[in-house]
């Protein structure tokens, strides 16, 4: 039914050729995938809709994420197989459809001329190849140092890190890839290119008037310099937050990213928004059967941050071990949760008191909290006092166990929901298992069933009951913001 003595921190594993298989995906979503994650930029509507409907059929408990391509800026196709670009090379970027070659580079971003200015720099293929913009040249051309020499490669990415750009974060494409997703009742969304606040609402807003008025986790990818520069904001909109260390890593100075890692995972602890640590987490198994020491350090190091979430990308989607990387990531998080300094940051304090004393960053201070807030502050107090204990949050669209799961308590917790959807709405949440209780709308629901429920759902997963549980909820039970007691219950029938 349910393991609460499972991991805490949960784990995404991008589908791809190499895991879209029944028996690959089967062993991935066994050995701990929460959620899987469809990357949009790669397949098409026909895949992913043989995809989703591969997923449920089994497991209606995984959640299903929609990653959105976003705005594609890249070169075009080439003169020959590849160009060499050497350092000290005076060449033109273009916005006209060519073949690029030594002096000539195609770029299909509409607004080159427009919004890339002189001394502006431009990375090509993740920034192998660098240029610095020199001067305009007409209202189609720029001419440009290059930097860093490479082999220019047919159809590589662009970045322009110090350029505000006019393309907007969500295109038509990601409308259709939207629409698609909602009427296959996915989960939750990743939105690509995100600068502003405003790219996150413009996505909620789409959803809302385009989609029913259904409602979906929204992700934003910091992954942009505007992104870190507007972080407070967009953490205030946004679902959940992911640390995007690709593009993050073109971007920023890549000796940065550790701190913007931390910096980024602090501020989604401090809004109380889940968080996905991503990127090459286990890249060494897209070739070999283990992990380095070093991609093992990472993931410990993310959840000593204070993530949510890990993520593997090519690692399952492409990779020759797909189910055993799922599994390594597993047995890291697990052996890291048993650790004495996991304990000493999640029982003792919480992730972000923790950073903010040990290493002065600057954690959002929030407004004055509500009842709710007040309430999940209890229930963890509650849970570093009482031993063997759970905490139980009935909740009917999961505001509850989100609160609960942001202070990362290091007790699991329960969340009791009224349908999957909910259920898998937390599946990025931090210790958050859920059962769900189909009545819980009722207004008449009495506590009884929730203390039935808990022993039941225990026992039929094979646990013994713990000592206490610490009931938390809303009078009327389930009613949407009402939580406001908290119940401490010595569980019997052990």
């Amino acid at each position: 039914m349910f393991n609460i003595y499972n991991k805490k921190v949960k784990i995404v594993a991008t589908l791809g050729p190499a895991s879209d298989g029944r028996r690959v995906l089967e062993s991935i979503i066994k050995n701990g995938a929460d959620v899987i994650r469809l990357n949009f930029s790669h397949g098409d509507e026909t895949y992913f809709t043989k995809a989703i409907r591969n997923i449920r059929s089994i497991s209606k408990d995984t959640a299903i994420l929609i990653d959105l391509p976003g705005p594609k800026i890249r070169t075009g196709k080439l003169s020959r197989d590849y160009i060499p670009i050497n350092k000290g090379d005076i060449i033109k970027l273009t916005d006209k459809h060519i073949e690029s070659d030594e002096k000539n580079i195609f770029i299909n971003y509409a607004y080159l001329c427009k919004d890339i200015k002189p001394k502006s720099l431009v990375y090509i293929d993740d920034g192998k190849i660098k240029l610095k913009i020199i001067r305009k040249l007409n209202g189609r051309e720029l001419e440009a140092e290059v930097l860093t020499g490479g082999i220019l490669k047919p159809e590589k990415g662009i970045n322009f890190p110090d350029s505000v750009l006019s393309i907007p974060s969500a295109t038509d494409s990601d409308k259709k890839f939207l629409k698609f997703g909602a009427e296959q009742g996915v989960d939750m969304f990743a939105v690509s290119f995100v600068r502003s606040s405003e790219d996150i609402l413009y996505v909620k807003n789409f959803l809302k008037s385009e989609c029913d008025g259904k409602e979906f986790l929204i992700i934003a990818k910091i992954e942009k310099l505007d992104a870190l520069k507007n972080i407070e904001k967009i953490a205030r909109i946004a679902d959940a937050l992911m640390v995007a260390r690709g593009d993050l890593g073109v971007e920023a100075p890549v000796e940065n990213i550790p701190l913007e890692q931390k910096r980024i995972i602090s501020v989604a602890n401090s809004y109380k928004k889940p968080v996905i640590t991503a990127t090459q987490m286990l890249l060494s198994m897209v070739e070999n059967e283990s992990p380095t020491r070093a991609e093992v350090t990472d993931i410990s190091n993310a959840i000593f941050d204070g993530t949510d979430a890990v993520m593997l990308s090519e690692e399952t989607a492409v990779g020759k071990y797909p189910a055993e990387a799922v599994k390594y990531m597993s047995k890291i998080i697990k052996a890291t949760e048993k650790s004495a300094i996991y304990n000493k940051i999640y029982k003792l304090g919480n992730p972000a008191e923790y950073l903010d004393e040990r290493n002065n960053l600057n954690v959002i201070e929030m407004q004055t909290p509500d009842i709710s807030n007040i309430i999940a502050e209890m229930s963890v107090a509650a849970s570093k006092l009482l031993k063997n204990s759970i905490i139980a949050a009935i909740t009917r669209s999961g505001y509850t166990a989100n609160l609960i799961s942001s202070l990362k308590p290091h007790v699991p917790i329960l969340a009791i929901v009224p349908d999957e959807f909910v259920k898998r709405k937390l599946s990025l949440n931090y210790g958050v298992f859920c059962v769900v209780m189909k009545n819980i709308e009722s207004q008449d629901i009495d506590l009884k069933d929730a203390i039935y429920l808990i022993n039941g759902g225990l026992k039929s997963a094979g646990h013994k009951s713990p000592d206490y549980a610490i009931l938390t909820g809303g009078v009327p039970i389930g009613e949407p913001g009402s939580t406001d007691f908290v119940k401490i219950i010595k569980l019997r029938g052990k």
